[in-house]
């Protein structure tokens, strides 16, 4: 006769039930009741500084729309790349999420990241993302000042 397996005592069975609830899996999946993260205030932040640079007649109506547009897109293709990843199915590759954020949709890359807790625990992946917003801040940086007098 075969092995028998012993039977899970109560506890055991009230824990697997805690972590095969939908509402539990939810919430831990979630993982926030009602804060949002730093990343999703940084996000805001940046956007809200471009929104408040075109008021100000600061920065071009096109620059800020292109932020806005970038990270749409920027946040569509991490939730495309978290999907497939979960799915097992083929990913967006690092370096087109990297463009995408170099060219101006880091604040929705940024936002994805921490609302759908994606790519926040892969060090050389945050390494090279902060390289690419440091780079594409210092970019805009130095065109809002370029033919300024000084």
């Amino acid at each position: 006769m075969g092995r028998r397996q012993r039977r899970p005592a109560a506890a055991e069975l009230g824990v697997r039930r805690l972590l095969t609830d939908p509402a539990t899996v939810l919430m831990a999946n979630n993982r926030r009741s009602g804060g949002a993260g730093w990343r999703t205030a940084v996000a805001i932040a940046a956007l809200g500084a471009l929104a408040a640079g075109w008021a100000g007649a600061l920065i071009a109506p096109a620059v800020a729309i292109g932020y806005g547009v970038l990270s749409c897109i920027a946040f569509m293709l991490y939730r495309h790349d978290k999907n497939a990843a979960r799915a097992g199915m083929m990913r967006t590759r690092e370096r087109t999420l990297h463009l995408i954020d170099l060219l101006g949709g880091w604040p929705g890359g940024l936002l994805a990241q921490d609302r759908l807790r994606h790519k926040t625990r892969k060090t050389t992946f945050q390494l090279v993302f902060w390289a690419t917003v440091a780079i594409n801040c210092a970019l805009l940086g130095w065109l809002l000042t370029a033919g300024r007098p000084t």
